[in-house]
């Protein structure tokens, strides 16, 4: 068999277990997958800044960041909005787009988001040593890019 046959099914299967233990981990705090993964990936592109100040993300920078398309992240922010976890506003730079920056609510909901994946992270690198992890990490990180290289290229010729 050749061994690339099953990459794609791998990655689907593994994406679909991902979802179903972020729907249901954080499913308590009334927060879906799509949320969950907003919410973490705004603190963690927060603690990455280098301004003193950090001053939101506008909603395409977030979806670039995560890859979902507007109508869907459209809806996960309206939903975190009102939920408390985020607060928009205008954005000074562009009028045409608004600034979502975490509440108090949704810094405070960090730690759990924080645990749930990692112990995710530690499942998928259960049974590999500290090198095969390292590994295996950067090659997911690799695949990413090549599959958004190959996409846009395919697009492009469609």
């Amino acid at each position: 068999m050749n061994h690339f046959t099953g990459a794609g099914r791998n990655i689907m299967i593994s994406e679909k277990y991902f979802k179903l233990y972020l729907r249901d981990a954080l499913e308590q705090y009334g927060i879906n997958a799509a949320e969950g993964l907003v919410l973490h990936m705004m603190k963690m592109k927060s603690a990455e800044s280098t301004d003193s100040v950090f001053n939101g993300k506008t909603q395409d920078e977030i979806i670039r960041e995560i890859h979902y398309d507007k109508g869907v992240m459209t809806r996960t922010m309206k939903s975190l909005e009102e939920k408390g976890y985020v607060t928009r506003s205008e954005n000074p730079a562009d009028s045409r787009s608004f600034l979502f920056v975490l509440t108090d609510k949704g810094e405070d909901i960090q730690e759990t988001i924080m645990k749930v994946f990692t112990e995710w992270e530690n499942a998928l690198v259960s049974g590999l040593d500290e090198n095969e992890t390292v590994a295996f990490m950067k090659m997911l990180e690799k695949a990413s890019e090549n599959a958004l290289q190959f996409y846009c290229r395919f697009r492009d010729r469609a």
